[in-house]
Parts: C-alpha cells; sequence; structure tokens
C-alpha cells in the first residue's frame, strides 16, 4: 500500500484516503480529518468553483487517454543518451536512420545522444522498442518511498504554520 502525507498536519495517510482540496488556488493534499476541518469554512466555496471548472468539457484535442495517464508513472533513466547511443551504434544504425523508425529529425537524436535533450516518455517508449533497451524506470518521489519512522523527527507542514481563521463578513 502506498502511502502519502497530509500536507496540513503531516501526518501519513493511505494514498487512496488522500483528498485535495484548494486554499486560495493551492492545490493540497490533506487527510479526511483536515479535509472535514477545512471544507466546514469559506474554502469549500472555492473548492466546489474549481471542481465545477475541471467537470467542463476539455477543449478537444486535449483529453487524455488511458494509457498516457499510466505513462506519467514512469521517468527516463539518468544515463539515457549514453544508451541510446550505444544501442544505435550496435545495430549499425545512423542517427539519420533512427530518427526515421521513431519519426522525429535527426537533430533531435543528436540532442538526446548529447544529453542536452531528455526524451518524452513517449519517444522514451518509441525508442525502447527500436532499440530494444531500457529508458524508463517507474517513477519513485523520494518523499513517498520513505516510510515514517517515529524516531525521525518529522517534517514542517502548513498545519505547522498557519492557523486558519473564519472570515467576518
Amino acid at each position: 500500500m502506498s502511502y502519502g502525507y497530509c500536507e496540513t498536519c503531516g501526518r501519513p495517510v493511505p494514498r487512496r484516503e488522500l483528498r485535495v482540496i484548494y486554499v486560495e488556488s493551492v492545490r493540497l493534499s490533506v487527510c479526511p480529518s483536515c479535509y472535514t476541518r477545512l471544507s466546514r469554512r469559506d474554502v469549500a466555496r472555492e473548492m466546489e468553483e474549481v471542481s465545477r471548472a475541471r467537470q467542463q468539457r476539455p477543449v478537444p484535442g486535449t483529453e487524455r487517454r488511458p494509457e498516457e495517464r499510466i505513462l506519467e508513472e514512469y521517468e527516463v533513466v539518468p544515463d539515457y543518451a549514453e544508451r541510446v547511443r550505444q544501442a544505435r551504434e550496435r545495430l549499425g544504425l545512423t542517427q539519420k536512420a533512427l530518427a526515421e523508425m521513431v519519426k522525429e529529425s535527426e537533430g533531435t537524436i543528436k540532442r538526446i545522444e548529447s544529453g542536452r535533450l531528455v526524451p518524452t516518455i513517449a519517444l522514451a517508449r518509441k525508442l525502447e522498442s527500436v532499440l530494444s533497451v531500457k529508458l524508463l524506470e517507474p517513477a519513485v518521489d523520494a518523499e513517498q518511498a520513505r516510510l515514517p519512522s517515529p524516531t525521525k523527527m518529522r517534517e514542517l507542514t502548513l498545519g505547522d504554520v498557519v492557523s486558519l481563521k473564519k472570515r467576518e463578513k
């Protein structure tokens, strides 16, 4: 089970129980108890406006397909440039031939091999299939990779610094 942290109180919470709330247009992931406490205030109105805006129909061409969401959970390996270059040379391909195979420009391939351009997840997938090399690894958030330890000092959270008060009308 994956854990996240409440950005208000700092408590570790199972990821599926985290709630999203917007406070003055800032997105916060909070635990159910902080969500209940914050949603009773004027913040609830702002959350409703944001959720209404998200429910509106997306602009054509901006819809995301399910496989795109899955791809976002990966990141390109740090030594991608060397892997691409070595795999291309191993297969006896020129940069131009590789560019044609993945339907990109030769300049893009040159910049990737020199390390000046990190390929997108979609391009990395194409390069993986053409070159038979591994360029993607599961993305692990360093914050979430750590398991909560009672002996460690906990980090400072928004709830430690700010006290929310009800607005006077």
